[in-house]
C-alpha cells in the first residue's frame, strides 16, 4: 500500500537534511520547480488566466463597447472578486501538489480538491495574509501605470521587502502544515522575525529572477514587433498575451516551491534555536 502511495526516494526533497544557505534554498527551489513542473503547469497556466477575468470583463462587456443597458452595476468588482477566489483555489491546488512531490508522494488529484474546497474560505485569508503586499502593489501598477513610469512602481515596491518576506510562508504552512489562517500567519511570523534578511534575500533573488525571464519576453516581444510591422497589431497582441501567460504559469509554481523550501529551512532552524520551545 505504501509502494503504490509513494514515488522513487530519489525524488524526495523534504524534510531538509540540515539549515541551508539563502543560494541552497533557491537551488533546493528550482529541483523541486523542475520535478513538479508537468504536474503544476496546467493550473499555474489557469491560474493566470483567472487573473484576466476582470480585464476580459472589461473588453467585452464595458458600457463603451456594448452600452450601459449590458454593464451591470459593481459586475467588475464581483469579477475582481471571483477571479481572486479562484486563483486562491489554484494556488492550494498547486501548493499541495509541489509539497507532494518534494516528499516524494504520488499527488491525488480528488484528495487535493477535496481539501481546497474544504478550506476555500478561510484560503483566501491565509493568501491575503502571505501575498497582500504583492498583490496591493500589483492593483496600484494596474491602476497607476498610464500614469508613473516603472522606475517608480519598482522603486515603491522596496519597502514591501521586509512584510513580504515576514508574511510570504503562511501560504505553505496553511496548506502543507494544515494550520488555521491566523495560525499560519503567525506561524509566519514567528519563523521569520529573526531571519528576515534572509527571507528578503529570498524573495528579492526569486524576483530578479522572475524579472529576467520576463525581460527577456519583452525582448522576444520587440523582435516579433519589428519584424511584423505595425500591419499586425492584433496578431502582436495575441503573441505578447501568450507569451506573459508563459510568463506567469512558469513563475507561480516556482514562487511557490521558493516558499515551501524557505519555509521548511525556517522551520529547522527555529527548532534548533538554543531555548525554542519543543
Amino acid at each position: 500500500m505504501g509502494g503504490a502511495q509513494t514515488m522513487d526516494a530519489q525524488g524526495s526533497l523534504l524534510p531538509l537534511p540540515r539549515p541551508l544557505m539563502v543560494g541552497e534554498v533557491l537551488d533546493a527551489a528550482f529541483r523541486l520547480f523542475r520535478a513538479g513542473l508537468l504536474r503544476c503547469l496546467p493550473y499555474s497556466g489557469l491560474a493566470v488566466l483567472v487573473l484576466e477575468l476582470p480585464t476580459l470583463y472589461s473588453a467585452f462587456f464595458s458600457p463603451a463597447a456594448f452600452g450601459h443597458g449590458l454593464s451591470l452595476p459593481y459586475m467588475r468588482a464581483i469579477t475582481f472578486v471571483v477571479a481572486l477566489l479562484l486563483f486562491v483555489a489554484l494556488l492550494g491546488v498547486i501548493t499541495l501538489r509541489l509539497n507532494a512531490v518534494s516528499r516524494g508522494i504520488r499527488p491525488r488529484f480528488r484528495a487535493e480538491v477535496f481539501k481546497v474546497l474544504k478550506r476555500w474560505p478561510s484560503a483566501a485569508i491565509a493568501t491575503l495574509g502571505a501575498l497582500g503586499f504583492p498583490l496591493a502593489l500589483f492593483v496600484l501598477a494596474s491602476i497607476f501605470n498610464p500614469l508613473f513610469p516603472s522606475e517608480v512602481l519598482v522603486v515603491l515596491a522596496i519597502p514591501l521587502l521586509w512584510p513580504t518576506a515576514l508574511f510570504a510562508v503562511s501560504l505553505p504552512a496553511f496548506w502543507c502544515d494544515g494550520l488555521g489562517p491566523v495560525t499560519a500567519i503567525v506561524q509566519a511570523v514567528r519563523v521569520s522575525r529573526r531571519r528576515s534578511w534572509r527571507m528578503v534575500g529570498a524573495v528579492l533573488a526569486t524576483a530578479c529572477m522572475l524579472t529576467a525571464f520576463y525581460v527577456l519576453t519583452a525582448i522576444i516581444i520587440g523582435l516579433l514587433s519589428n519584424m511584423m510591422g505595425r500591419a499586425d497589431l492584433f496578431l502582436m497582441a495575441t503573441v505578447s498575451s501568450m507569451l506573459l501567460l508563459m510568463v506567469g504559469a512558469f513563475g507561480v509554481p516556482f514562487v511557490l516551491a521558493v516558499l515551501i523550501v524557505a519555509y521548511e529551512d525556517l522551520k529547522l532552524r527555529e527548532a534548533r534555536r538554543p531555548g525554542a520551545a519543543r
